[in-house]
């Protein structure tokens, strides 16, 4: 592996969490894509995903092997069921998974506020044995962006800051800068401002000095945009990071002080904080059960996610959401509406609005190493579905896919 595929070595836990989670793959065709380059399709065995993989090859090594999701193909089908033999068939289907060690978290499916399936599968801890139960707590990852959507529309709807204010605007601190003067607010909530990533080795050398939006904003505020603000949708950490710190500017409270009083107390979320409590959290594990699964540390909760919830709390939140207790009509539209071409999907003022077998939802999902969740809600139907897992990506995915395509539409 050092020698063939040394690029790889760093997310050799992932990838075999990955293999596990789909239970191997079934090749269904490949093709050269460019110099060096070959994209396979690939279907999982366990599971309705479909995936196209990225091989590139070097000089007597392979240089990367890249994971992307992929549209199903036209000809596949799922065929919806009666509500009843949709939660029988999740039901058994997550016992199997999770006996054979492919699966630990807990599900959530509602129709409204009803409850129709609230289960807990594995172990939130294995040295002790601690079984994860309904009630434990998970690492959200970017699913805490919603939250976070929530609070800077309320003071649009507020009249305090509007979506077209500039990142200069609003924080004088900030550097004087391409992307200050023309980044907007809207721009920030819908990934279109070009403001990029700050995960990466300058990140990993300052970790431990990036505790609060300030203190990102000294490290990586003299950038400037990645693309022209406005002109295409890229997925941005960072600015997230800057919405957070726009809250504490406008607001004078701490970003999650701020976000406790007004959408956790509001929605009626006990559980839900940006760190992880000594009693009932999940442990993040990478790695696979049949290879040995590696605890990781807590992650610490930022604007741009990796707090912690439950799904308890999370069907509160999407109860309060529909309810119009955390925003007006008017703006839970801004939030809810699809907005700009994100991919196989489209971005709203801070939700992922997609389509399952037809179904269209909208909701986050959140992924990291030992991490995985995912919220939906389709407004056609009123069904509420949430997974939270303490492995990564696509332990969770899977399961809301699963669900998704199978309950009435």
């Amino acid at each position: 592996m050092h020698d063939h595929v040394p690029s790889l070595v760093p997310y050799l836990d992932d990838d075999l969490g990955l293999r596990e989670a789909s239970g191997g793959f079934t090749l269904l065709g490949s093709e050269p894509t460019g110099p060096a380059e070959i994209t396979a399709k690939l279907r999982d065995r366990r599971w309705d995903r479909f995936s196209r993989v990225v091989l590139t090859i070097g000089k007597d090594r392979i240089d990367d092997l890249s994971f992307q999701g992929a549209q199903p193909p036209a000809d596949f089908r799922v065929r919806r069921l009666g509500e009843r033999d949709a939660i029988d068939s999740l039901r058994l289907k997550l016992r199997t998974e999770a006996a054979d060690g492919r699966f630990s978290g807990t599900v959530l499916v509602a129709k409204g506020r009803t409850i129709l399936f609230r289960e807990a599968y594995g172990d939130r801890a294995i040295s002790p044995l601690r079984a994860v139960t309904p009630k434990t707590r998970f690492c959200v990852g970017s699913m805490g962006k919603m939250f976070l959507a929530v609070c800077v529309l309320q003071l649009i709807q507020q009249g305090r800051m509007r979506l077209t204010d500039t990142i200069a605007s609003l924080l004088p601190a900030y550097p004087n800068t391409a992307l200050a003067r023309q980044v907007t607010v809207q721009h920030l909530l819908t990934h279109s401002g070009g403001t990029g990533d700050f995960f990466g080795p300058e990140y990993d050398a300052h970790q431990a000095e990036l505790r609060t939006p300030s203190d990102f904003m000294r490290q990586f505020g003299k950038r400037d945009p990645a693309f022209p603000p406005g002109s295409r949708w890229g997925y941005s950490n960072f600015g997230y990071i800057l919405l957070g710190a726009i809250v504490e500017q406008v607001t004078g409270a701490a970003w999650d002080a701020y976000m406790d009083t007004h959408v956790f107390r509001i929605a009626g979320m006990t559980s839900t904080s940006p760190h992880a409590s000594r009693e009932g959290t999940a442990q993040p594990f990478t790695g696979s059960a049949q290879t040995g699964l590696k605890p990781l540390p807590f992650y610490v909760g930022l604007p741009a996610g990796g707090g912690y919830s439950t799904i308890d709390d999370l069907h509160r939140f999407g109860v309060a959401l529909r309810g119009m207790r955390l925003l007006d009509a008017g703006h839970l539209g801004l939030l809810t509406r699809a907005h700009i071409p994100a991919g196989s999907a489209q971005w709203s003022l801070g939700l992922r609005v997609a389509v399952r077998n037809g179904a269209t939802y909208y909701g986050h999902g959140g992924s990291a190493p030992g991490v995985n969740g995912d919220f939906a809600i389709y407004p056609g139907s009123g069904y509420q579905t949430v997974v939270l897992s303490n492995r990564g990506h696509p332990h969770a995915a899977n399961v809301a896919d699963y669900i998704g395509a199978r309950l009435p539409s």
